[in-house]
């Protein structure tokens, strides 16, 4: 330790000896021990510890070196008849100073305490209150410019692409992802109330082969005027001795309506000419009352669509079928890829079993892609003609679905 720099001091508040470097008397000391802070004169040095220590004990000496304190003098005469009094021994008092604690070693005697001063934090370990608000505005600062580098990377190409003058081409054809309306319907349109229609099902059938004339028969059928010849055909005359017998249950589920997504009762009516049992459903007319929908009856039991695809050359034709996604194994594995397939039936049984194809390629495939959802059945009028592919059911090619955008 080099004694010109260094000096060794005493804390007045916890007695603890360190070192400092401290010089100047006026200049502040902190002990590491307790945080004092204080003067450099305040703390002091090994030296006048030792010098009030020796001033202690000559102090104790020179009492102890006094002689004896004169005796008292000697007490009055006793009155007859009394006792003497007896001699109160007075303690000595001792004049020698108590010992000093550690901490009032340094002080001279009798001299004042020290003012005790509060901590205070040395200035080169202050902080400017300032300093966390500039550290906030900074982050704010670079959290800004980022966000902002962001949205011009994100934006940019919108911005070229709008600047862009080049004339388009006379047909595009833009792939909008568009919302099913399947989907729409079922969110908006509440469920069909299928016990009601299930009442006024029966009711129209009853009449239907009870009715004697053409008028009542055509008070169960929608839109009668467009179909009468077919009507009594089926079941006017002699049609309807043969059908004496028939029954109408409902068909479990519900198919969609293809587009729109409408909840659909239907019911299956067995008869002797259609062991199968035919499509029965109903439509509600401008009156607000429900009646026998014809086209879908009238094919499904008289079997249209079997006689037509036993015609190899003849035209389109439109057909109400039931139609349900499926994974087209029925076709080759190598055209797959190209088509989207369906199973459909014209029946209330799987029997007879076909196959729908629309390319995937073409605005009707992607049509049928997006408003059919697998697991799903659907009741759709379709332009269909005959398709000799590689397929182990009769195959259909699909031309256009009632509905449908325009392409």
């Amino acid at each position: 330790m080099n004694p010109g720099t260094t000096a060794s001091l005493i804390c007045p508040a916890c007695g603890q000896a360190f070192l400092s470097m401290q010089q100047s008397m006026e200049g502040m000391v902190q002990c590491p021990h307790c945080a004092h802070n204080a003067q450099r004169g305040y703390f002091g040095t090994h030296a006048q510890v030792a010098g009030v220590a020796q001033v202690r004990r000559r102090v104790s000496q020179t009492l102890q070196s006094m002689p004896a304190p004169a005796p008292q003098p000697s007490q009055p005469a006793a009155w007859p008849g009394l006792q003497p009094p007896q001699q109160v021994q007075t303690p000595m008092i001792s004049m020698a100073r108590p010992v000093l604690q550690p901490s009032q070693a340094l002080l001279p005697t009798g001299a004042p305490a020290p003012p005790q001063e509060e901590f205070m934090t040395p200035p080169h370990l202050r902080t400017s209150p300032w300093r966390n608000a500039f550290i906030m505005l900074a982050f704010l600062v670079v959290c800004g410019g980022a966000l902002w580098l962001w949205w011009d990377s994100v934006n940019a190409p919108a911005a070229k692409a709008s600047r862009v003058t080049a004339p388009l081409p006379a047909k595009v054809e833009l792939k909008v992802p568009l919302v099913a309306k399947t989907q729409v319907a079922r969110a908006l349109m509440p469920p069909p109330d299928v016990v009601a229609f299930a009442a006024d099902a029966k009711i129209l059938v009853n009449e239907l082969f009870a009715a004697d004339s053409a008028e009542r028969r055509a008070a169960c059928i929608h839109d009668a005027g467009k179909y009468g010849a077919e009507i009594e055909a089926l079941f006017g005359g002699t049609g309807a001795e043969k059908r004496d017998q028939y029954q109408l249950t409902p068909i479990s589920g519900m198919p969609m309506m293809l587009p729109g997504g409408q909840g659909v009762p239907l019911f299956k009516l067995k008869t002797a000419a259609c062991p199968r049992g035919a499509l029965v459903r109903l439509e509600t007319g401008a009156d607000g009352r429900r009646r026998i929908s014809w086209p879908l009856l009238y094919e499904t039991h008289a079997a249209k669509l079997a006689a037509f695809l036993k015609q190899p050359d003849a035209a389109p034709t439109w057909f109400h079928v039931g139609l349900r996604p499926s994974h087209g194994l029925d076709i080759a594995a190598e055209l797959r890829p190209k088509y989207i397939t369906f199973d459909v039936q014209v029946s209330a049984v799987s029997d007879p079993h076909f196959v729908a194809c629309v390319e995937r390629d073409t605005p009707l495939g992607r049509f049928l892609d997006r408003e059919t959802d697998w697991g799903t059945s659907y009741l759709a009028r379709l332009l269909v003609r005959r398709r000799d592919i590689q397929s182990e059911a009769p195959c259909l090619q699909v031309i256009d679905c009632e509905g449908a955008p325009e392409r």
